[in-house]
């Protein structure tokens, strides 16, 4: 793995990160997403921003960990993720240790349609200048820090 595909994973988790704690909704979708199971239900959407959190965070996640985060229905969640693993876009992981613990993760297309919706927010110039923008008032408040504490 190149360094620039190691950065744009870390990209690519911020932005879940980000989106599963902002609740930001977008319906922006470039070529080849998964647009089957993503554009049908808008509670897929908004899942698939935790799924993808919780994959490059911890990598897996239980439907109980979903509820928790994204206030839907313990039935809402459950058939939401099953209809994504009867569809091939999340596998469950095999625990011998506890049955009642059911991890899931995403597959190869999920991680596909992320990366491609993650590429589609870079080309989009509007996001592209707020996240310029962004970057610019971070190194500014770093700045402004060391000048604080130098001064002091």
């Amino acid at each position: 793995m190149s360094g620039t595909d190691k950065l744009f994973d870390q990209f690519c988790y911020a932005q879940a990160s980000f989106e599963s704690s902002r609740h930001i909704y977008r319906r922006e979708h470039g070529p080849g997403q998964v647009r089957r199971f993503f554009n049908t239900s808008f509670t897929a959407f908004e899942l698939r921003r935790y799924m993808m959190n919780y994959y490059y965070s911890k990598g897996s996640f239980t439907i109980s960990e979903l509820i928790e985060v994204s206030e839907f229905s313990r039935p809402t969640v459950t058939n939401t993720v099953l209809e994504a693993v009867s569809m091939g876009y999340l596998e469950e992981l095999p625990d011998k240790v506890d049955r009642r613990r059911r991890d899931f993760r995403p597959t190869t297309p999920m991680l596909e349609a992320w990366r491609n919706y993650c590429n589609a927010l870079l080309a989009n110039q509007k996001f592209s200048q707020s996240l310029k923008m962004a970057q610019t008032l971070i190194s500014m408040r770093e700045l402004e820090t060391e000048t604080t504490q130098s001064d002091t």
